[in-house]
């Protein structure tokens, strides 16, 4: 299942390698007792900060769905299930992550523009094109784009902020991939140790059925995979995930966890060619991938956002499938929310 060793079958920069390495050391299976030693301070900060007053709760209700680790979680994938659901009966505006979009105060998302509005919104935007209810702001700041997005929402969705202090909500919801190393930075991928869950009002467990992966110490609430909604070919056509069978495609991707993808790649039963990896959020430029040999190359809908116009790639297109705890949850936003 390799898609091509560290780097794929294209060298990068040195700058976008050293950042795959950092990646890839966050994820490894040990660490050494300095990087421990530091994660405790690392969770100790964390811990301080996390005890600041918070903010009076919201006017407009506010699921904020956060993260422990840094990257690859699958907070994104849930934002867009919830939306989907909440907003057949309400306006849905979602506070985007805002990492890397080039505006710098509170902006509708208007298109998957990558470049504008950061990939996540971008790819969350494509996603739910279909959806009338839901808007998308970044840009400005969590707090600044939850303000903007009070006067035209019925219900607030955030995309990351388990970790801000100083913004409203009205339900945690936390988000923690199965597969995910259990330490704190630099140890490990956690931004704080697993014991903040206690924070959380519901704790959702990501990837189960993938390679890997472990329950937690606590409790559940929700648990959950990923299927394969069907897949975006180059010309725009959607097949379903039997077009996959039997092909040899070339992975594409600068995701938190590349691991999963290339795990529902083989569960589809694809023969994975060498591809080339890049770290979460790399921008491909139409030079980089001139470089690359010809495909056919399989990608994200993350990555399909930051990929140039008219780069010939299939895009894997999934969704989360809630596996345990749907009525639990429901339960939950019934009661918060009203």
């Amino acid at each position: 299942m390799s898609a091509g060793g560290e780097g794929g079958i294209d060298r990068p920069d040195p700058r976008a390698r050293l950042r795959r390495r950092v990646q890839g050391w966050l994820h490894r299976g040990h660490a050494d007792p300095i990087s421990r030693a530091l994660g405790a301070g690392v969770g100790w900060v964390a811990r301080r900060r996390a005890r600041r007053p918070r903010p009076p709760a919201p006017t407009v209700p506010t699921i904020v769905v956060g993260g422990l680790s840094v990257g690859g979680a699958g907070r994104t994938p849930v934002v867009e299930w919830l939306a989907r659901r909440l907003a057949a009966d309400r306006r849905v505006v979602i506070v985007g992550h805002g990492y890397r979009a080039g505006v710098e105060r509170p902006t509708i998302v208007d298109g998957p523009d990558a470049a504008r509005f950061g990939d996540e919104a971008a790819a969350l935007f494509a996603a739910l094109g279909d959806v009338p209810r839901v808007r998308i702001v970044v840009g400005g700041g969590r707090g600044a784009c939850h303000r903007a997005a009070a006067s035209r929402a019925d219900l607030i969705v955030v995309d990351d902020g388990f970790q801000d202090p100083d913004l409203p909500r009205t339900l945690d919801l936390v988000v923690v991939d199965a597969t995910a190393g259990r330490r704190v930075m630099p140890a490990g991928p956690l931004r704080e140790p697993l014991s903040a869950l206690s924070r959380a009002d519901a704790v959702w467990l990501s990837k189960i059925d993938e390679p890997g992966a472990r329950p937690l110490p606590g409790p559940v609430d929700v648990t959950s995979r990923y299927v394969v909604r069907g897949v975006r070919l180059s010309d725009g056509r959607l097949v379903d995930a039997g077009w996959l069978a039997g092909r040899a495609l070339r992975p594409l991707c600068a995701i938190g966890r590349p691991a999963s993808f290339l795990h529902r790649l083989d569960a589809c039963g694809v023969r994975i060619l060498p591809g080339c990896v890049r770290a979460d959020h790399h921008r491909f430029t139409t030079a980089e991938l001139a470089r690359l040999p010809d495909g056919p190359w399989v990608t994200t809908a993350k990555d399909r956002a930051r990929l140039p116009p008219g780069f010939p790639a299939a895009v894997l297109e999934v969704e989360v499938e809630v596996v345990s705890g749907g009525s639990r949850l429901a339960a939950l936003l019934s009661r918060g929310l009203r």
